[in-house]
């Protein structure tokens, strides 16, 4: 049994991971619309001007270094070819690196987007209709960092248009990290809303794993993830 003291520390530093990447990705979304509507006369063309991109860019970089947790962060957009308006797409993605923040080694251009065709991605296509913070994962992030990740997404607007998704993304060896010292001693599991294995202190439960939750009890739960110990 978790003791008290135990589970208050465990589920106050889970919070606070989770609060931190959420508010960390709203904001950068904030920025980024902000920042758009101070361009006297942009238009959604604009975006891949230079100057509105570095702009960009310097929003994504100061999230990196704000938030101690995640390690990568980013602003995906694709628009539709309309009357007014040609298709185009806009990937702006920055890691961190022991050195420092860096972009990440992606061939950025348009064609190479369409290829990835972030679109597909869950983080994109959900984030709309959540209307605050999506989490997705963890999954096997197989374009950026080949590890287990958590993403948080947060949508863009530009004059009430859907313009893309600001994200973050977070280790799950970084949870890992600053979960484990709290569980050591303690047999808990920590899921997603869909019972996939964020953290595991239990040898026979995985990370990535689906958790058979009748063997287990929930011990606390928010938003986002469920915590569990084993019966």
């Amino acid at each position: 049994m978790l003791l008290t003291t135990t589970l208050h520390a465990l589920t106050q530093k889970i919070d606070s991971i989770i609060n931190s990447t959420i508010e960390s990705t709203g904001l950068l979304a904030r920025n980024i619309e902000t920042s758009l509507a101070e361009i006297e006369d942009v238009n959604l063309e604009h975006l891949l001007e230079p100057s509105v991109r570095k702009t960009i860019q310097d929003h994504i970089k100061a999230t990196l270094n704000s938030n101690v947790y995640c390690s990568g962060a980013g602003f995906a957009s694709h628009i539709e070819a309309s009357g007014s308006n040609k298709e185009f797409w806009l990937l702006e993605w920055w890691y961190k690196k022991a050195d420092g923040v860096k972009q990440v080694n992606l061939d950025l251009d348009q064609a190479t987007q369409q290829r990835l065709d972030f679109r597909t991605f869950e983080w994109f296509k959900q984030a709309p209709a959540v209307g605050n913070a999506f989490i997705h994962g963890p999954y096997v992030d197989y374009i950026c960092n080949t590890s287990y990740t958590i993403t948080s997404a947060v949508p863009v607007y530009f004059n009430k248009q859907f313009l893309g998704v600001a994200a973050i993304d977070l280790l799950v060896s970084r949870v890992e990290d600053e979960l484990l010292p709290f569980a050591a001693d303690n047999k808990v599991i920590l899921t997603n809303k869909d019972s996939r294995i964020v953290f595991s202190s239990h040898p026979r439960f995985r990370v990535g794993d689906l958790l058979d939750t009748s063997v287990t009890k929930i011990v606390f739960e928010n938003n986002y993830f469920n915590l569990y110990q084993a019966k």
